[in-house]
């Protein structure tokens, strides 16, 4: 078993990320440190909760945890106020109280709402991590950030809110489509961009047999988690540092609002990486040959496939409201060479505009 400590300095509240194919079957033994009081409440989407909700629920109660499960729509729709207050009243109606535990089974939008409602439940309970798609596990369960979303954009409304344990099985993986085990990989490639250059090229050589070979998937896992955790651990609040997780997510983020969110979040980051690399070639000195090596892997990890048919000037208008907007202009995270990011304000808004025209058309 690969283990990260993820220690916050000053904070009480450090925590394991764990990381072994078939770690789901060993759950009631990595709760019991975390003295959870019973019962234990499982939030998951539909889907989720269809796939794995009663092997894990089984798992729970056969160790003795009475535990009981509460779903929410798949996608995006769960992110929503209305879904967190229904989510609320439900543990009321059901007896939870300051000592209950949240276990947040599933992706990143399962793991963004059950977090949200974690840290606003009777002021703050703890919860759990288990993520079951290669987002979640590199990136949307580390870290803390929670959040839902407002019709004027994506994660307007959130909290740090840091889990107890992040349980990462990549055997939940054998169930996930292939477009999301593709689009996950996303934050994979993100993270060799902007820390790792040998992830890229490990990625690269393991491309054909990633998901058949679950220890060598569970290596890259853990690799990509331990760069977010690093961050995380030197930067909770994203007051500086913890900004270069954000490599193509401002744009990414435009591409899913205009797309009112039909666009998945991994091809929306890609393309929005891609775009990033052309603005860090023109205003931070990228040399060519490393920008065009970026978008050679994203292609080669079909996550650049179809441009989306979007009006660039729509994807233009939704910037303004993205969080990561500050007074002196958008802020983008963008690379001196790969694996050196740059925190970079005030990019003009006619060069954003070209990037993404050029990453939308495909052009090398």
């Amino acid at each position: 078993m690969r283990e990260i400590l993820l220690d916050l300095p000053g904070r009480p509240d450090s925590y394991r990320i764990l990381v072994a194919p078939g770690l789901r079957r060993r759950l009631p033994e990595l709760l019991a440190p975390l003295n959870p009081s019973r019962p234990l409440f499982l939030i998951s989407d539909e889907r989720v909760a269809r796939l794995h909700g009663a092997a894990v629920k089984g798992d729970l109660e056969e160790a003795g945890y009475n535990s009981l499960l509460l779903t929410t729509p798949v996608g995006e729709r769960a992110k929503t106020w209305g879904v967190v207050q229904r989510l609320a009243r439900e543990l009321l109606a059901r007896g939870a109280h300051r000592r209950s535990l949240l276990l947040a089974l599933g992706g990143g939008v399962v793991g963004d709402a059950a977090g949200f409602l974690a840290s606003i439940f009777m002021r703050g309970i703890p919860f759990v991590q288990i993520p079951t798609t290669v987002l979640a596990m590199v990136d949307a369960a580390i870290g803390g950030k929670t959040a839902i979303n407002l019709p004027e954009g994506k994660n307007l409304l959130g909290t740090f809110h840091q889990p107890r344990l992040v349980a990462i099985d990549p055997e939940f993986l054998e169930t996930l489509p292939p477009a999301q085990r593709r689009n996950g990989l996303a934050e994979v490639l993100k993270a060799g961009f902007i820390r790792d250059p040998d992830l890229l090229a490990r990625l690269d050589a393991a491309r054909g047999r990633l998901f058949e070979d679950f220890e060598e998937l569970a290596d890259i896992i853990y690799r990509t988690a331990a760069i977010k955790a690093r961050v995380v651990a030197a930067d909770e609040r994203e007051g500086g540092l913890r900004r270069i997780l954000n490599f193509g997510h401002t744009l990414g983020h435009a591409l899913e609002q205009a797309s009112r969110y039909r666009l998945p979040h991994g091809p929306a980051v890609a393309w929005g990486m891609a775009a990033a690399l052309y603005l860090s070639e023109r205003l931070c000195g990228l040399p060519h040959e490393e920008a065009r090596r970026g978008r050679s892997l994203l292609r080669s990890f079909g996550l650049l496939r179809r441009p989306p048919a979007l009006d660039p000037r729509a994807v233009l208008a939704a910037l303004p409201m993205d969080k990561k907007r500050e007074a002196g202009g958008l802020v983008f995270i963008l690379l001196r060479r790969l694996g050196e990011p740059v925190i970079h304000e005030g990019a003009p808004l006619g060069l954003i505009e070209e990037a993404l025209i050029n990453a939308l058309s495909g052009e090398r």
